[in-house]
Formats: C-alpha cells, sequence, structure tokens
C-alpha cells in the first residue's frame, strides 16, 4: 500500500497541467516535427533579422501591436541588402518557451520612499520559438510567435488558432501526429 501512495505522488509529479488537445487554447503544444508552410515569399529589410507578421500582414519592428498576438521569421545574417525567404515548408525540429519582461529603462522617480516603490505586476508577452529546418534556405532559423502583452498574471501563449490567424494567407502551420 504504501509504494501505491509514493507512486501515485511522484507520477503527480510529473504530470503538466498547461496542456490542451483544443486549438483554440493557449496550451496545445505544437509538437516537433511539425511543419511551417511558407506560402509566398517574405523580404527581409537591409540591416534586418526578423519580418514581423500580425493579422496576415508584414510589418518591421516598430509598426505591430504589441496587445495582439504576433510572429516574426527570423534569420542567421544580418547583411547590407534584402533577403528573401522563399515559399517552402520548413520542419519545426525543437520548441522552445518564451517570456519576454518589457521594463522601463528611466526611472521615473530620482528618490523614493521605503515601501512606495511598488510598480504592480510586470507586463509581459509569453509565447514559443519554433527552430525551423531547412536544407534548402539554412538561413532560416526559427518562427517565433507572441501572444498579448499583458500583466503577468493575465499574459498567455498564442493558441493554435491565432497563429493561424496571424499568418493570414502568408504561412500555416500543419501539426504532426
Amino acid at each position: 500500500m504504501r509504494w501505491i501512495v509514493i507512486a501515485l505522488c511522484l507520477s503527480g509529479c510529473g504530470a503538466n497541467f498547461q496542456t490542451s488537445f483544443n486549438p483554440a487554447s493557449p496550451y496545445q503544444q505544437i509538437p516537433v516535427g511539425s511543419m511551417v508552410v511558407l506560402k509566398q515569399a517574405l523580404e527581409v529589410s537591409a540591416h534586418r533579422t526578423r519580418l514581423f507578421l500580425q493579422l496576415g500582414e508584414t510589418m518591421q519592428l516598430e509598426d505591430f501591436d504589441r496587445y495582439k498576438a504576433n510572429c516574426n521569421f527570423e534569420l542567421n545574417s544580418l547583411t547590407d541588402g534584402v533577403q528573401t525567404i522563399q515559399p517552402q515548408t520548413f520542419t519545426i525540429k525543437r520548441v522552445e518557451g518564451l517570456m519576454v519582461e518589457v521594463v522601463d529603462r528611466l526611472p521615473q522617480y530620482r528618490f523614493v520612499s521605503v515601501g512606495l516603490d511598488d510598480q504592480g505586476t510586470p507586463m509581459v508577452t509569453q509565447g514559443y520559438h519554433f527552430w525551423l529546418d531547412s536544407t534548402q534556405q539554412p538561413e532560416v532559423l526559427r518562427l517565433s510567435c507572441r501572444g498579448a502583452f499583458d500583466d503577468m498574471w493575465a499574459s498567455q501563449p498564442p493558441s493554435i488558432d491565432e497563429i493561424q490567424q496571424t499568418m493570414g494567407d502568408l504561412a500555416e502551420i500543419q501539426l504532426a501526429l
């Protein structure tokens, strides 16, 4: 009986409570081996390594709305010219969670009384890095997708449905079985 209780306790340690089989849930996992199908050529501007996608349109870092889901393709190299990512099917070889906290670089007050410096919960965005594999375009490093920028307690990674909406007709994810 004692071994059964120990086994049940230890099996609970391995459970992941943030998973779902619903593509509308932010906790449905995109498995390694899934495919990212790029349907049209994307141009990454000179002196940039990333091109952002939101609501089916391409944009630069300074142009997208951080309070909505967004994705970006990232290249390995920075160049002086425009780089083009050609339409292709990329294999996801690694999935990595991400959380980015945005902080204020300039303090609002030079002197703060003890106990009055609490600025509340940090603002974060959560998401995933999908590391891509391609023998035809090895310079394409990864696709990163983030959910809406929000308070830490309310922030969630994007759902598969949100990722698909973000990429629109430009690209899609095909889940591995």
